[in-house]
């Protein structure tokens, strides 16, 4: 090469390791904001099921307004680290009209439920779970025991 091939390839060289220095910077913050967001994700699963405990079932933002708060996600989280079958009976409780599985797996995948598989594992859940039915058109809903009632 001619030194001025050399000078260029040089300075493009140099270019390139400050590059890498910042690419190192943000993988490494990338690391530490995964490690933050499950200590977070965790602590906010906890707090969730024993609000969810109080409420009987897992809360949701407008819950959360009736008692002059606010969720920022606006249940973007609502059903992470909860187990499949929890997350179908939530989403089966809160609708007015039976489901399809596709609608319930978009459901839970929208309020943070993050399992591989989500459709065969909401597949699985509507399979096993007491109180889910299956219609005759295919959709699913959530029949609560005589035990689960709010009433005597």
């Amino acid at each position: 090469m001619t030194s001025r091939t050399d000078d260029i390839v040089r300075g493009l060289m140099a270019e390139l390791a400050h590059e890498d220095e910042v690419l190192a910077k943000a993988g490494e913050a990338l690391q530490q904001a995964e490690v933050r967001f499950e200590v977070a994700s965790q602590k906010y699963a906890a707090v969730r099921d024993v609000v969810g405990a109080y409420l009987g079932r897992p809360p949701r933002n407008s819950d959360a307004v009736g008692y002059g708060v606010f969720f920022r996600s606006k249940d973007r989280y609502r059903f992470i680290h909860m187990a499949p079958g929890d997350a179908v009976v939530a989403v089966l409780r809160d609708s007015d009209e039976p489901m399809a599985l596709d609608e319930i797996a978009n459901a839970v995948r929208s309020g943070g439920l993050l399992v591989p598989g989500t459709m065969r594992s909401v597949n699985a859940a509507l399979m096993n779970t007491s109180g889910v039915e299956k219609m005759e058109d295919g959709k699913y809903r959530y029949a609560e025991k005589a035990d689960e009632l709010p009433f005597e």
